[in-house]
């Protein structure tokens, strides 16, 4: 098993308190237009790196407690299967109760799905389509210097693929599909 030392910011602060200290930290809500309602029986495709799993874990777990099975992907970017796949039995849990597909792709084993989530997405093209063509609701979180703008790219080109039409055509969808509420991202831009 690959071990690594945490670095993020959450997870740095939280590694150098010791036992007795105060903790300050504030919790904040995402955005109205980022949740999901469980009860809601449209498809959802939702995608994040590490840093942006948290609100989807709240999201399937609500999905669980309401029984909904209707179709719901979960596009996840780790760096192996063996050492990282965050939450990994919970989110097994989740899919055999019909809540969510799991879809993780690992940068380290880009043999398996793709390097990165936006790989993965391309690779599973037919699918996205399906859902996109049933109305699904897209929500994207976590970093938005790369994995953002590559998981965009990588919806303009399963619209290319499946509708046809020029890169102009696929930007005024993807635009069209921000306007009506279905494609929501709720990203950082670290330095």
């Amino acid at each position: 098993m690959v071990s690594r030392q945490a670095g993020g910011v959450g997870s740095g602060y939280a590694h150098r308190l010791r036992p007795g200290e105060r903790v300050w930290a504030r919790v904040q809500s995402c955005r109205e237009a980022f949740r999901l309602d469980p009860t809601d029986p449209t498809p959802v495709i939702m995608v994040a790196a590490g840093t942006g799993l948290a609100p989807f874990r709240a999201a399937i777990a609500d999905r669980v407690a309401a029984g909904q099975r209707t179709p719901a992907l979960l596009y996840l970017g780790c760096d192996a299967p063996e050492a990282d796949l965050l939450h990994a039995e919970e989110l097994r849990a989740a899919e055999r109760a019909g809540a969510v597909d799991l879809c993780p792709a690992f940068s380290t084993r880009p043999e398996l799905h793709g390097r990165y989530v936006q790989h993965r997405v391309a690779a599973d093209a037919d699918e996205v389509w399906s859902l996109l063509a049933a109305g699904a609701r897209v929500r994207v979180c976590g970093d938005g210097r790369a994995m953002a703008p590559g998981v965009r790219a990588a919806f303009r080109d399963v619209h290319a693929a499946h509708a046809g039409g020029s890169a102009a055509d696929a930007e005024r969808w993807l635009g069209a599909l921000v306007a009506e509420g279905r494609y929501v991202e709720d990203v950082y831009a670290a330095g």
